[in-house]
This record gives C-alpha cells, structure tokens and sequence, in this order.
C-alpha cells in the first residue's frame, strides 16, 4: 500500500508543471519608448568577518549625599492667662438661721411658726422648732368647736469622722372639744379634751467611710402621753401612758453581701383611773405591752448591681395579760432594668405593730380616754410592682399588695350610758384580709414645676364587722406647685375619697344593714386647697391660703363636720 501511496505522490508532482505550462492565449503588446538613463549603483560589501563582542559596559556611579534633617527648635512661650471661674448655677445658696411665719385665719384663726438653726457645719448641728395654732371661733350648727394646738422641738448634734449623736426633747399640747354632741349647748368644759405629750430621743449612729467595718445606728426614745381627766371625775381618771422604744441596726458589707440585725425593744404601760378602785359609772383599767423583735437578714447584688435581693426573718415575742411568739417571712427582689429605667420588684413581708393611746387618739381624736390596747399583727403582706423613669422629669410607680391583718383597729360610736352625748368613739378590733392597688405620676422640673399624682384602690373582706368601719374603698391626691418669674408661687392640693362606711345603732339613722349591723354612708370626700405665696425678696413673702374652696362639710368621722372654707393670710421672714 505504501508503494501506492508513493506512485499517486510522484504522479501528481509530474503533472503540476505541465498544468502550469499551459499555452497562453496571444495578447496585444504594447512597448513604451523613453530617454530615461538607468544607473546601477556597484554594490558594496563589508570585508570585515563577523565576530561576537563580549565587553562589560561601565556604568557610572551615582553618589547621594547625606541630607540634612537637623531643623532649628524655635521656642515660645505664651502667657497663661487667669481661669475665671463662675459658679452662678452650681453655688450653694445661702442660708438663714431663723425662719418665722405669722398668719391670721377667718374665721379667728392666729397662725405662728419659728424655725431656728445653725448654719452650715461639719462638726455640730442645733435647732429649734415651735408651732401654734389656735381657733377661736365655733363651727356653725355644732357644739363648741374651738381647738389649739402647740408643738415645740429642740435638738443638738454632733458629727464626728466615725459617729455622731443627736438628742431631741418635744413637748405637745392639743386641745379640743367633742364637739359630735347630740346636744349642741353643751357646756365648753363638759365635752373638751387635751392632750400633752413629752418626751426626748437620743440617736447614735455610725459615719464610717469603710463599708469594711460595722456599722450601726441606736436609738431610744422615751415620752409621756396623757389626756385630762372627764369632766365627771376627778383625781387621776384620765388616761396616762408611758412609752419606750429602742430601735438599733447593725450592718456589715462582705463582697457583693451586706449582713444586717435589728434588735428592737417596745415597752408601753398605761393606765386609766386609780388602779384598785371603780366609780358607780366607770372601772380603772391598766396593762403593761412589751414587744421584743429580732430581724436577721441577708441582701446580696449581682449584675453590676441591677439585681438586688434581700432574704430574712421577724422573730417578734410580745407580753401583755399573754406571752405570744411570732414568726415573719422578709423577702424582697428587685431588678434594674435599662439604666435604671425601670426596676421592678417583688416580695414578702410581715410584723407585729403595738397599738398604744398615743397612736390610736392620733388616728381619731375623738376617742375614750380608756381604750383598749391590741397587738397588730400581719402575718403576711405580699406585694408586686415597678417604679421608673419615663422622662427626664417624669416618674411613676405602681403597686399592689395583698395583707391578712390581725387585730386592726377601728371605730365606732361609744353607746356607753355614761357618755350621755354620744360625742366619742370606741375602739374595736377585727382581722382584715386587704387589697390595696396604688399607681403614682411625678412630675418635676427643677425650681419651677412639681406636680404628684396618687390613686389608691383598697378592697377589704373582714371577720367580724359587716364593714371595715371608717375606712375608704378609693382615694386620690393631686398636689403641686409653679413658681412664676421667681416672684409668685402658686399652690395646689386636692384630695378625694369614698365608700366609706361607719356603724350606726339607730335605726333612723342607717341607710342599711348587714350581718345584723346597721351602717351609714359617710359620704364622698373632696377637700381643695389654693396657696399663693409671692417673694417680695429673698427674705420677705406674703402668703394667702384658701382651705376647702369647695366649701364641703363633710364629716372625717361620723357627726363631726369640717370648717366648710376657711382663708389664712400673713407674712414671712428669714433672719
């Protein structure tokens, strides 16, 4: 086959130039004659033999010479001129040692109040204080309603770098008449009542720096408390009563712990009448109330101190006529949330509360001079909530609890035949289960506006009475101030509440009944009041108050109406 191959190659090459050989067809010529003369220039032809040249070319040296970074230091100095320094905003404002205010009301009403202290002091503090306050005019349609009060209060201090102490002596003077009678001629001296409290309190607690070391903070108080006799006695009937409270805590911070006691000490011993002896219409009366309270308890923080939580308990022993123990849980947990935006907070809490003379008259004024004293005791009070910020000036907070309370007082007529008038009231005593809702809105802006708001919703399911007497279903408060161009500053105070109820024995006189006890609305209570104050100077104002504007007679206790409206006016002074 290759041979064939080879044969068809040497066949094709033969036959190529003969193709190309052709006989080209005649064409028509034509020739060009010219004069042109055609030089062929020799041709030139090097006779030199080629050869490779392997020769290094030099290259030239380049020198850079050293630059010069050494630049000339020009110093000059500038003067320094002084700091002004200006403080119009941040300065302490000045104070005044004496504070007086001096006001006359209409009806006849004086008004005087005196304020005086040291000034500023690191190392001691004294003051005094002293109110009076006198009616002198009679409500209309009532008995004689005339009353007085004075109250005085000095103290001195000392501070020192790791205590100090402060010693107070009061003195209280209140005087008024039961003026509820159903006889409204009765004589001034037939339904008055006054009572007068003295005592001192000494404080001793610790300033320490280091949050290493113990601190505390001791204090014990010591007062007398007693009210005149009845005008159809004589000698010591009237009730008399001595009161002793220590109140001391120690704390110690350990790391992220704080580890706290409190130990506190409540004696209180009253007496009415001459012990021993009994009157045709009335019987002396006298007990002695000791409360001794332990409180250990633990508070720790975690998260950068947003969480914050506290465990312990109340060990509470009490003695009267009966030794009685007590057992109460203290738990709290609050959380920061947002910067601090927002905290909510939950716990548990409880205690034993003595009733004594003094805080139930304080209460309800109009009582016997011969009460009987409980123990208050609330085995559990379990509450939930969140305070915050929503703005730069704006605050809140809401809450509810839920309590079982044991022995909580409450009032009621005194159908005693030997207060013929029916003028005063007694005490009674019933366990509560109460529901409390509170939500409160603040607002502050800082030297010029201050407005608070607070609503309160309480429901109340007892044992014994067919309602928690005297005591309301809603309240509400909104009170603020304004201060205008610095001159005038402009008051405003409002205070509402209902659903309350008191009990009644007088068939005319209920408006229902329940568990075979008869009661009364007491109707609603709006109490509004307007101030206005305008600085004259730094150191001179005069004021003008107007008391229930709303000229509402209601009655705080039953058959005892308030002033319908009432204007102060005066002046004030700083020394």
């Amino acid at each position: 086959m290759k041979l064939i191959h080879y044969f068809i190659l040497l066949l094709f090459l033969i036959a190529t130039p003969v193709f190309g050989q052709e006989e080209e067809e005649e064409e028509d010529i034509v020739e060009i004659v010219s004069k042109v003369v055609r030089t062929v220039e020799p041709s030139f032809r090097m006779i030199e033999t080629p050869k490779i040249i392997d020769t290094t070319i030099p290259v030239k040296t380049i020198e850079y010479p050293l630059l010069n970074l050494k630049k000339e230091n020009i110093i000059k100095v500038d003067p320094i001129l002084p700091a002004n320094i200006k403080l119009s905003e941040n300065k302490l404002s000045k104070l005044y040692n004496g504070y007086v205010r001096l006001g006359i009301g209409s009806p006849l009403m004086p008004l005087g109040e005196l304020f005086y202290n040291n000034n500023r002091s690191k190392k001691n503090i004294y003051g005094i204080e002293l109110n009076y306050l006198n009616s002198l005019t009679n409500l209309e349609k009532t008995a004689p309603s005339k009353f007085d009060r004075t109250y005085l209060n000095a103290y001195v201090g000392a501070i020192q770098t790791k205590h100090s102490v402060r010693a107070d002596i009061f003195y209280k003077n209140y005087g008024l008449n039961r003026y509820g009678s159903t006889y409204v001629k009765a004589r001034p001296d037939s339904i008055s009542q006054r009572y007068k409290n003295l005592g001192g309190k000494i404080q001793f607690n610790s300033t320490k720096k280091d949050s290493l070391k113990l601190n505390y903070d001791l204090s014990l108080q010591f007062n007398n408390y007693k009210d005149q006799a009845n005008a159809y006695t004589t000698g010591d009937w009237n009730g008399n009563e001595n009161n002793l409270t220590s109140i001391n805590t120690f704390s110690y911070n350990f790391g992220r712990e704080q580890f706290a006691i409190e130990l506190n000490y409540l004696r209180n011993q009253f007496s009415y009448g001459d012990a021993g002896k009994k009157l045709i219409i009335d019987s002396a009366y006298a007990i002695t109330n000791n409360i001794v309270t332990i409180k250990p308890s633990i508070t720790t923080f975690a998260f950068n101190n947003r969480l914050k939580a506290q465990v312990g308990v109340d060990l509470s022993a009490s003695s009267d006529s009966t030794a009685n123990y007590f057992v109460y849980p203290i738990a709290e947990i609050k959380y920061a949330l947002y910067d601090n935006l927002f905290i909510p907070y939950v716990g548990v809490k409880g205690g034993l509360k003595r009733n004594t003379f003094q805080s139930l008259s304080t209460e309800n004024p109009f009582i016997g001079s011969n009460p009987t004293l409980l123990n208050e005791s609330t085995p559990y009070n379990i509450y939930l909530g969140m305070r915050g910020i929503l703005s730069k000036n704006i605050e809140f907070n809401g809450s509810a609890n839920f309590a079982e309370i044991r022995n909580r007082a409450l009032f009621i007529r005194d159908t005693n035949a030997v207060h013929a008038n029916n003028n005063q009231f007694s005490v009674v005593y019933d366990t509560i289960q109460q529901l409390k809702i509170e939500a409160a809105l603040s607002y502050h802006l800082v030297d010029k506006v201050n407005i608070d708001f607070i609503a309160r919703f309480f429901n109340y399911q007892t044992k014994n009475q067919a309602y928690a007497w005297n005591l309301p279903v809603y309240q509400f408060t909104l009170r603020g101030n304004y201060a205008i161009k610095e001159k005038f500053v402009l008051g405003l105070d409002f205070h509402g509440e209902g659903g309350r109820k008191t009990r009644v024995f007088d068939v005319l006189e209920s408006e229902g009944e329940k568990n075979k006890q008869l009661y009364k609305e007491l109707g609603f209570i709006l109490d509004a009041n307007v101030s206005l104050e305008y600085r004259y100077t730094k150191r001179l104002s005069a004021f003008v108050w107007l008391n229930n504007v709303a000229a509402q007679q209601y009655f705080r206790w039953y058959k005892y109406p308030v002033q319908a409206f009432q204007v102060m006016g005066g002046l004030t002074f700083k020394f």
